[in-house]
């Protein structure tokens, strides 16, 4: 199992929605990137709840995510692929590659 399947522990001493939304931002990623490598969605007009819940969440291993969480699969997917981007509009055969770092910092009292 790599670092990225088994990060780290978040910190402790942080209010209960900190963890929540920490969370599930973390499990709209892999949704996220679940359905780009396996070309089941390339924009959020192609992932649609059924695509995220049905196909996305039970190949990856996720709990059927709520309809607040597949919002956010789909923020993520227009952050990483514009809708300008040519590889959406089938114009040209363009890649386009975005690194996305999130980095937390250990809040002390």
């Amino acid at each position: 199992m790599t670092r990225a399947e088994r990060p780290e522990p978040l910190p402790p001493g942080w209010p209960k929605g900190r963890y929540r939304m920490t969370h599930r931002a973390m499990k709209a990623l892999r949704i996220a990137d679940h359905l780009l490598r396996r070309g089941l969605a390339y924009s959020s007009v192609e992932a649609t709840d059924h695509v995220i819940r049905t196909a996305a969440a039970a190949e990856c291993g996720q709990h059927e995510p709520s309809s607040t969480t597949c919002t956010l699969v789909r923020a993520v997917l227009d952050f990483l692929i514009p809708a300008s981007s040519p590889t959406t509009t089938g114009s040209t055969q363009h890649a386009t590659s975005t690194v996305v770092a999130v980095t937390l910092h250990r809040h002390t009292p």
